[in-house]
C-alpha cells in the first residue's frame, strides 16, 4: 500500500504499522501500538480497544489513550459504541458520541460531542474485539478514512488471537489447566474481580500452579473437589483464593500443609517474590491466599534513550499531567508560541499527531522514566 499524508501532514504506511504491532506479541503492547497508529492515521484524540465474550454476552474494556472509560470493566454487548458495531458486525460512524445510548466518555471530555467510529475485529467468522476511535470534530472521519482504520484495525486480529496464546490471563490458564486430561481430578468454578489488566506469563504460570496444586491436594481428601477460585486485580498485585470446602484437619497444621512437599510453595514463589498463607476457615473450609507481583520485576523494555531536549522532556511532563499550553508557558517562564514549537518537536520525535498520543508513544516506549521531575500536579484534560 502507498504512504499517504495523514492528519498531521506526515506519511502514514499500513506496513510500517502493522510491523509495529506486532513487533511484541503481548496482549498489552499489541493493543498501545494499535491504539497508537490509530491516532496517528485517524488524528483522533481518544481511543479504546474492548475484548467479546459472546458467551457471557458482554465486553472487557482492556485498552484506551486519551480517556479514562473504566478500563478493566465489562458491559453487556447493546451497549455503547462497541455494541453498535458488534451488533451491525461492520465498521460504524457515530455522527454525535454524546447521543449515543449508555457511552462512556466523560461529559466533560472534548470528544465528548464529536464523532466516533467503531471497527469490529474478526477471527475466524466471529468478532474477537472492537477498537473505538474518538475525533475531535465532526466531519474528521471521512469514508476513505475509516476504510484505512478498518485495513489497519483487521490487521491486529492474528496479533490479538497469538498473544492470548502466549500472553494469557490468569483466569484463562486456570481453566485450561483444568480442563485438561493431564490436570487435577478437581473442578474449578473460577471469577475475576478488580480492573482486569494484564499480567506477565511468569506470574500468569504460578497462579495456575498455585490452584492446580491445591486441587491436587483437595482430591486426596475426597474424590473430585470442586474449589472456589477468585483472581483479584488489586492495585499491588494479584491475588488468588481458593476456596475449598472439604473438611478436615486444619490445613495450616505441620510443615507440609497441603502434603506436596515443603519446598513446592516456596519454589514457586520465589520466582515471582510473592508469599502464601494455607487457613481453616470455621464454616467455610480451607482457604488457600496468595499474593504475587503483576510482573517478575525484571525492568520495563526500554526502546533507547528519550529523544528530547530537556525542555522538550519538561514540556511532555507537564502535557502529562494535563496542563494547557498556555499553563505549561507559565510554569516554564515562556510564551505560549515557545510552547507551541517544543510541541511540534516532541509530535515529530514520537511521530505522534496530538499530544496525547505522544505522551501514550512516550509512555510505550518508556520514555517517560527519563524525564526530570517537575511539580506539576495532575488535573483534567
Amino acid at each position: 500500500m502507498p504512504p499517504h499524508a495523514g492528519p498531521d501532514g506526515a506519511a502514514f504506511r499500513l506496513d510500517e504499522a502493522v510491523a509495529d504491532v506486532y513487533g511484541d506479541l503481548r496482549l498489552a503492547p499489541v493493543l498501545r501500538r494499535l491504539l497508537r497508529h490509530t491516532g496517528r492515521l485517524t488524528g483522533s484524540v481518544a481511543g479504546s480497544v474492548s475484548l467479546i465474550d459472546a458467551d457471557r454476552g458482554c465486553y472487557v474494556k482492556v485498552a484506551e489513550y486519551g480517556a479514562s472509560c473504566r478500563l478493566g470493566h465489562s458491559f453487556p454487548l447493546d451497549e455503547g459504541a462497541t455494541g453498535r458495531a458488534f451488533g451491525s458486525r461492520r465498521p460504524v460512524v457515530i455522527p454525535d458520541y454524546g447521543q449515543l445510548r449508555a457511552g462512556h466518555l466523560a461529559a466533560a471530555h472534548p470528544a465528548r460531542h464529536g464523532p466516533a467510529a467503531a471497527v469490529p475485529i474478526w477471527w475466524r467468522g466471529d468478532v474477537i474485539a472492537v477498537s473505538v476511535a474518538f475525533a475531535p470534530a465532526a466531519g474528521s472521519l471521512s469514508a476513505r478514512g475509516v476504510d484505512e482504520l478498518e485495513a489497519l484495525t483487521q490487521s491486529a486480529a492474528a496479533a490479538i488471537v497469538e498473544s492470548g496464546r502466549r500472553d494469557p490471563s490468569p483466569a484463562a490458564l486456570i481453566r485450561r489447566r483444568f480442563a485438561g486430561p493431564a490436570g487435577p481430578p478437581a473442578h474449578a468454578v473460577v471469577t475475576e474481580a478488580g480492573l482486569v489488566r494484564p499480567v506477565s506469563p511468569e506470574v500468569a504460570r504460578v497462579a495456575a500452579d498455585l490452584v492446580a496444586d491445591a486441587g491436587r491436594a483437595a482430591a486426596r481428601r475426597r474424590p473430585y473437589p470442586r474449589l472456589h477460585v477468585a483472581i483479584v486485580y488489586r492495585p499491588q498485585g494479584l491475588r488468588v483464593l481458593v476456596q475449598d470446602e472439604t473438611t478436615g484437619p486444619p490445613a495450616g497444621s505441620g510443615p507440609d500443609p497441603l502434603g506436596l512437599g515443603a519446598g513446592t510453595w516456596d519454589e514457586l514463589l520465589r520466582l515471582a517474590g510473592g508469599g502464601v498463607t494455607v487457613e481453616q476457615v470455621h464454616g467455610w473450609g480451607v482457604l488457600v491466599r496468595a499474593d504475587v507481583p503483576y510482573s517478575v520485576g525484571a525492568p520495563p523494555v526500554r526502546s533507547g534513550p528519550a529523544p528530547f531536549t530537556p525542555r522538550e522532556a519538561e514540556v511532555l511532563d507537564l502535557l502529562r499531567h494535563g496542563l494547557t499550553y498556555r499553563e505549561v508557558a507559565t510554569r516554564l517562564g515562556r510564551s505560549v508560541k515557545t510552547v507551541e514549537k517544543h510541541v511540534a518537536a516532541i509530535l515529530r520525535k514520537t511521530g505522534a499527531s496530538n499530544r496525547t498520543a505522544a505522551v501514550v508513544t512516550a509512555l510505550d516506549n518508556g520514555w517517560v522514566g527519563n524525564l526530570p521531575h517537575t511539580a506539576a500536579g495532575p488535573r483534567g484534560s
